[in-house]
C-alpha cells in the first residue's frame, strides 16, 4: 500500500509538471507569442518617438536617448551591422521593425540612414534580479502548495484505503465479522459500503451452509432410521403385511425426496442461480387451474375466491409463483384449520395472492421470524415445521422485488399475502 501511495504521488506531481511544460511549448509555438509582440510594440513607439527627435539632435544626445530607452527597458542596446543579423531575421526585418523572440537576441531598426540595432536582458539590472527572485520564490511556492495539496489529498486516501485492505486482510484470515468502517471521512466513494454488503453476504451464505449441513445431519438422520426400522420389519414380517411396511417405505422415501428437493432449491436461490422467467399470464384462469391442482394434494377443503377481472394478465414466473402459493397452502392445510381460502385481487398497482385458514395463527412476536431459513416454530406445545417452505417463498419475493406478509385472518388463523407490483 505504501508503494502505491509513493507511484501515485509523483506520478501526479510528474503529470502536472509536464503540463505545465506542454503549456510553455504550445503558447510558444503553436500561438501568437503575445508577451513579445506587447515588447516589440513599446520598444518601437519609444524608438518612433526617439526618430522624431533625430533631426533636431547630436548623435551623441540620441545614444544618451538609447541608453535611457535600454535603461527602462532593462535592456543593453548595441548597434550592429547587418551583415551580423541571422538571414532569417534579416528577411523579417525587411518589412517590419523589430524582431523579438523567446530563442535569440532581439533587433529592429531605426533612423535615416538606417542602422540596426541588437537588444538584449540586462541581466544584471536590478529589476531583472528582483524579478527572477520574486519568480523564483513564486514558483517555489506554486510547486510547495502543488505537492503538499497532492501529498494530503494522497495521504488521507492511502489512510482509507489502509482500513479497507486491513478489513479485506482479516476476511481472508477466517473473521467473517470484520467490516470496513463507514464514516464518511473514511470512505472511498461506495468501496467501503460495497464491500460491507459483500462480507455481509458472504457471512450470511456461510452461516446458512453451516446450518444446512446441520439440517441435513439432522433432517435425513429420522427418515432413514425410520427406513432401517421398516427394512428390519420386512425382514421378519409375515407375507400378508409386506405391503403395508413397503408402502410405509416408499412414503418415507418421497419425505425424503421432498427435503432434498426444498434444500436443493433454497441453495440455488440463495446462490442467486434462479433467473426470473416472466410470462404474461391470465390470472383468473391460472389461479384456476393451480386450484384445481391443489384439490386434489389437500386433506382440507380449499376455496377458491378472486376477484380480479376475466381478462387481466400480468407478467409473473408461473413457475415461481405456483411453488410460493403451493408452499402457503401445504403449509395452511398441515399446520391451519380445517378450511383453506385460496383468493387473488388488484389494488394501487399492485396484484395480491392470499392463502388463509380457520386456525390459531401465529403470534406476532413469531412473525418477523418464520421466514427465515430452518426456522421452526412452537406455538402453544405444537411444533410447526415451517423450515424451509417459508424461506423459499421469501426468497422468490425476493427475485420478483415482490413482498410476503403474514396477518390476522378475517376466519381466524393466519393471512399470507403475496404482493407483486404488476408488470403488464
Amino acid at each position: 500500500m505504501t508503494r502505491l501511495f509513493v507511484s501515485l504521488y509523483l506520478g501526479l506531481l510528474s503529470a502536472i509538471f509536464v503540463f505545465f511544460i506542454i503549456a510553455h511549448l504550445i503558447n510558444t509555438y503553436l500561438y501568437v507569442d503575445v508577451e513579445n509582440i506587447i515588447r516589440a510594440e513599446n520598444f518601437i513607439s519609444e524608438v518612433a518617438l526617439l526618430e522624431e527627435l533625430d533631426a533636431h539632435i547630436t548623435p551623441q544626445r540620441r545614444q544618451i536617448l538609447l541608453d535611457k530607452i535600454a535603461e527602462h527597458n532593462q535592456s543593453i542596446i548595441t548597434a550592429v551591422e547587418l551583415d551580423t543579423i541571422p538571414e532569417h531575421i534579416q528577411l523579417a526585418l525587411q518589412s517590419q521593425q523589430a524582431w523579438f523572440d523567446d530563442e535569440e537576441f532581439d533587433y529592429f531598426k531605426a533612423f535615416t540612414p538606417v542602422r540596426y540595432f541588437q537588444v538584449k536582458e540586462n541581466i544584471n539590472h536590478t529589476l531583472l534580479q528582483i524579478d527572477e527572485k520574486v519568480s523564483d520564490i513564486t514558483l517555489l511556492t506554486l510547486v510547495s502548495l502543488i505537492a503538499f495539496s497532492c501529498f494530503t489529498w494522497l495521504f488521507g486516501l492511502h489512510q482509507k484505503l489502509k482500513k479497507i485492505e486491513s478489513t479485506l486482510v482479516n476476511i481472508s484470515q477466517g473473521d467473517l465479522s470484520a467490516r470496513a468502517p463507514t464514516k464518511k471521512r473514511f470512505q472511498v466513494g461506495r468501496v467501503n459500503t460495497c464491500l460491507n454488503e459483500m462480507a455481509d453476504q458472504m457471512q450470511k451464505i456461510l452461516g446458512s451452509h453451516k446450518q444446512l449441513t446441520h439440517v441435513i445431519a439432522h433432517e435425513f438422520r429420522s427418515p432413514l432410521f425410520r427406513m432401517q426400522m421398516i427394512l428390519e420389519m420386512l425382514l421378519t414380517a409375515k407375507s400378508e403385511n409386506n405391503t403395508v411396511h413397503i408402502k410405509a417405505l416408499e412414503d418415507e422415501i418421497f419425505a425424503l425426496e421432498d427435503l432434498v428437493d426444498e434444500l436443493l432449491s433454497y441453495a440455488k436461490m440463495e446462490r442467486a442461480e434462479l433467473k426470473l422467467q416472466l410470462e404474461e399470464t391470465p390470472i383468473g384462469a391460472y389461479l384456476q387451474g393451480l386450484h384445481e391442482k391443489l384439490l386434489i394434494e389437500c386433506k382440507h377443503h380449499l376455496k377458491l375466491t378472486h376477484n380480479t377481472a376475466p381478462t387481466f394478465n400480468a407478467l409473473i414466473d408461473n413457475t415461481l409463483i405456483e411453488r410460493c402459493i403451493t408452499n402457503l397452502v401445504k403449509n395452511a392445510d398441515k399446520y391451519g384449520g380445517t378450511k383453506i381460502y385460496l383468493s387473488a385481487s388488484v389494488a394501487k398497482n399492485t396484484l395480491l395472492f392470499c392463502v388463509e385458514d380457520n386456525g390459531e395463527g401465529i403470534d406476532i412476536e413469531y412473525r418477523s421470524s418464520i421466514f427465515q431459513p430452518f426456522h421452526q416454530l412452537t406455538n402453544k406445545d405444537k411444533s410447526l415445521g415451517f423450515g424451509l417452505g417459508l424461506a423459499i417463498v421469501n426468497e422468490i419475493m425476493i427475485l420478483h422485488n415482490a413482498q410476503v406478509s403474514v396477518t390476522d385472518s378475517e376466519y381466524g388463523g393466519s393471512k399470507f399475502t403475496l404482493a407483486l407490483p404488476i408488470k403488464i
